[in-house]
């Protein structure tokens, strides 16, 4: 019964993972490299972080591309709040948008809480709280099934 339950769990995980998704955007604990979250991604899709500013209380969106050989790259940042351009050292369009190409590879992200960091590929998200304690560092980066 156990063995019948386990290929029926590998069967529905093969049908819900496209044959294509070989490349997976990952969050992972900084320290420890556990894994927490895994989406598909696809060369030269884009994907996004969003959150609160900690220091201007602000709503920020970034933008981001996965290009090879640059890797995750910064491809725009929106929000409404002229101090995180500046924190940016970026000149938004007057509409609360910067456009740039700022090449990041895998990034760390630290926050004293996760409750509004939002990460997107699609229409597929992973809101970050609760995947590690707050205050615990995350790494986000790009892997290809195999490495």
């Amino acid at each position: 019964m156990a063995l019948r339950i386990a290929i029926l769990l590998a069967l529905a995980w093969c049908l819900a993972t496209p044959a294509w998704a070989a490349t997976y955007l990952e969050v992972a604990r900084l320290e420890s490299g556990e894994l927490t979250a895994r989406l598909p991604l696809e060369q030269g899709s884009t994907f996004y972080l969003e959150f609160i500013n900690s220091i201007y209380l602000a709503p920020v969106r970034e933008t981001f591309m996965y290009k090879p050989p640059d890797g995750i790259c910064l491809i725009k940042v929106e929000s409404p709040s002229a101090g995180v351009f500046e924190y940016y050292r970026l000149i938004s369009d007057g509409q609360g948008t910067a456009l740039l190409y700022r090449p990041v590879g895998e990034f760390i992200l630290h926050s004293h809480d996760y409750e509004h960091h939002t990460l997107a590929v699609g229409e597929r998200s992973i809101r970050l709280k609760g995947l590690v304690p707050d205050g615990e560092p995350v790494v986000v980066r790009v892997r290809t099934h195999g490495d």
